[in-house]
Formats: structure tokens, sequence, C-alpha cells
């Protein structure tokens, strides 16, 4: 077979008139003003492009001109593969272009850029390509102008545009500039039909945008942005995926952020959501904050319930690096006799000696220490002093007996 020739290669390389003549057409059309309307196909090479091999070459070198279709009954295999390496060129280089001349717009002035006929004609050019110039740092100043300049009616356009493919909107979210560009468009919308196309658009995509950082600050601005009585249909979508979402990394960070916005039954479903998983959810590295953020609301009925759950784990939960942080925020933010009832299952266990010299228990039992009074309090203080030979020289043991030591100190001086 005949392989293809580089135009590199050839130093006495000359066009024929017919390349010569598609070369001039493209880049008279290149010079043309803002977003001109993209080359089209008006002169056919196929038969000089499947002549041979060189003139493969040379057309490759016009790629901007017309794209090639491939021949039904080409011979050449390899001059037909070039033929689509030049046709899927010929596609990018559409976006390249358009990119090209959109970075331009930034330098335009606004009361040039909102007249409605060179809105139009912008919008015109951007229809295919708007969410991939929106996920390119070159072009987002550009874009932000469009915005800045855009009427109401322009903007529902726009969001029109965006919204449309629901795999493209996604990805345009979780991107590093595609989401800032997303917020900023959220920020232009005025209109109830563009704030509720927005927030059913988002709501779709919700899961998904809750494990990216750049997806979940999508959400947040849905939420600082508009009402309670519109964001509720994502939060909906949050609490009926609320393991899921907890679970991850960015997730559970979200799921906070949802607790923080929702009202009344929103609020009232999300820690339901929560408290029934929480047995799951306590020993989990990420799950476990939003066991914490709920206890840490004072809710006496919730942090019941989930003591409720975990009863008869807190000696294994108390020495577990990530569920040991629910459990000291049991003991500090709820009620007294509630809290009583953890210390003394801790207290009474065979094990107690050794969470005192877990490198996690040992927090556990001081947070015990300073959040129970009375009786209950000389109880656990006198079974640490009984250990004293076992703590005095641990690492972790020693900062549990000299806690229990420097209160006694304080009190003594205050009485």
């Amino acid at each position: 077979m005949e392989k293809c020739v580089s135009a590199s290669s050839s130093p006495s390389l000359s066009l024929s008139p017919e390349i010569k003549h598609v070369g001039d057409s493209a880049e008279s059309t290149l010079q043309e003003g803002f977003f001109s309307p993209l080359i089209q196909s008006h002169t056919n090479l196929m038969n000089p492009i499947c002549v041979d091999s060189l003139s493969c070459s040379i057309s490759r070198l016009c790629f901007i001109a017309t794209p090639p279709s491939i021949p039904p009954n080409c011979s050449n295999a390899h001059c037909c593969h070039c033929c689509g390496q030049f046709i899927q060129h010929h596609t990018s280089t559409a976006l390249q272009d358009v990119k090209a001349q959109l970075i331009s717009l930034a330098q335009m002035p606004p009361q040039q850029l909102g007249k409605p006929e060179v809105m139009e004609n912008i919008l015109n050019q951007l229809k295919d390509h708007l969410c991939d110039l929106m996920m390119d740092q070159h072009c987002v100043l550009s874009i932000l102008a469009i915005f800045q300049a855009s009427t109401v009616h322009h903007i529902t356009r726009i969001l029109d545009l965006v919204i449309q493919n629901q795999h493209k909107l996604k990805e345009v979210c979780m991107h590093n500039h595609g989401s800032l560009v997303i917020q900023k468009l959220l920020e232009h919308l005025k209109t109830p039909e563009q704030i509720s196309a927005a927030v059913f658009a988002v709501k779709k995509i919700t899961v998904r945008l809750t494990k990216s950082i750049n997806g979940g600050h999508v959400l947040h601005h849905c939420f600082k942005l508009f009402s309670p009585a519109l964001t509720t249909f994502i939060i909906d979508e949050v609490a009926e995926n609320c393991v899921e979402i907890a679970t991850d990394k960015s997730g559970c960070s979200i799921l906070q952020k949802c607790l923080h916005h929702a009202k009344d039954n929103n609020m009232k479903r999300l820690i339901e959501e929560i408290v029934s998983h929480a047995s799951l959810l306590t020993e989990h590295p990420f799950g476990n904050y939003a066991v914490q953020h709920v206890v840490k609301m004072k809710i006496p009925r919730v942090n019941a319930e989930i003591m409720l759950q975990l009863q008869g784990r807190y000696a294994q939960l108390s020495m577990n690096k990530h569920a040991s942080n629910v459990v000291e925020h049991l003991l500090e933010f709820s009620e007294e006799k509630d809290a009583a009832n953890i210390i003394q299952e801790l207290m009474y266990t065979q094990n107690f000696l050794r969470i005192m010299q877990d490198p996690y228990g040992n927090y556990v039992v001081q947070r015990a220490l300073q959040n129970c009074k009375g009786g209950v309090y000389k109880m656990l203080s006198a079974i640490v002093l009984l250990n004293y030979p076992h703590l005095h020289t641990h690492p972790y043991g020693k900062r549990v007996l000299t806690f229990v030591q420097r209160r006694k100190n304080y009190e003594q001086r205050h009485i």
C-alpha cells in the first residue's frame, strides 16, 4: 500500500489550482467580522484527494477549507484514514474559530455588545459550543461580559442552551471554570420561569454534583440565591439519596449545608434519614460528620434516638478513629441524664482501662469527665484513680489521669 508523503518532505511542492482556490476562500472567510458564519463546503475535493497519497497530504495542509467525504469505493485505505482525520480536525477547528473570536468580545464596549442584533448574532454562533466554551479559561471573561450585557430574553435563551443537554450541564458544573460561570449565570436569573427551569435542571443531576467540590459550589449557590420553596426540590433529592451522599468525601459537606438551609419538613426529613442510618454513618470516615452535625443541633429527642441506636457499642465506638468523634459530641451536646447513660456503659465495661489507653478512647474519657457532674463524676474519677499504676506512665493513659488531677485541684481552689 502506498504511504502518504508528508508535505514537509517535498521542498518543491506546488498546490494544484483547485486547492489554491479553496485555500484563498478559507482565508477570506476567516477575516470576516465577529462570529461570521462557519465555513461551508463549496468545492468537491474527492477526486484530487483520492488520486494519490501526495494530494492527500496537501489537502490536510488546507484543513480549514472544505471537509471532504470518503468515497464509497475508494481503494486507497490509508488515504481514507487520512480523510477521516481530516473531517475530525475540521470539526474541532470550527470550535477553535468560534473561541478565537469570542475571546475578543471581552474588549467590546457593553453598549455595543448589548445591541439586540449583535447579541442575536453572537448567540446564533455560540449555540452549538456554549457549554464547551464555558469550560475554557480564556473565554470566561467574554461569556461573563455577554451575561452582563444580556436582556432578560437573552438570558432565557442562554439558560435554555445550557440546560438542554443534561450530560453537558453536569460536566460544566463540575469543571473548575465552568462552575464559576454557572454560578454567575444563576445570579443573572430574574424571572420565576428562569429560576424554576434552572432549579429543576440542577435537581436532575444533584446526586452527581454533591460528589464534586465544584458541583457542590453550584448547589450551595442555589441555596443562597433562591427561596426555600424552590430549593426544597434539591434537598428532597439529597434526602432521597442520603446515605450515598453522606458517605462521599464531598457529599458529606454538601449534606451539612443542606441541613443548614433546610426548613421545616425538609429539615425533618433529612434528620430522620441521618438518624435512621446513624449506626452505619457513625463509623464511616465521611458519614460520621453528618451525624456530628445533627448531634450539635441539640435536639434532645434526636440525640436520644441516636444514643439508642448506638447503645451497647460505646466501648468499641470510643476506640474507633471516626466514631469516637460522634461519642464525644453526644457527651457534650446531649442532656445530662442521656450523657450519664453513655458514661455508665463505658465505666462498667471490661475494656475501660483499654479505652483510657487508646489513642482515641482517652479523648472520649476526658470528654466524659468534663461533662458529668455529681455522683457520676465521683464514680468515674474514682475508677480512673484506681488505675493509676497503669496510667501514669502510659502515653495516652496519663492524659486522662492528668485531667482528673487538674479538675480536682481546680475544685479545691474554688471551695
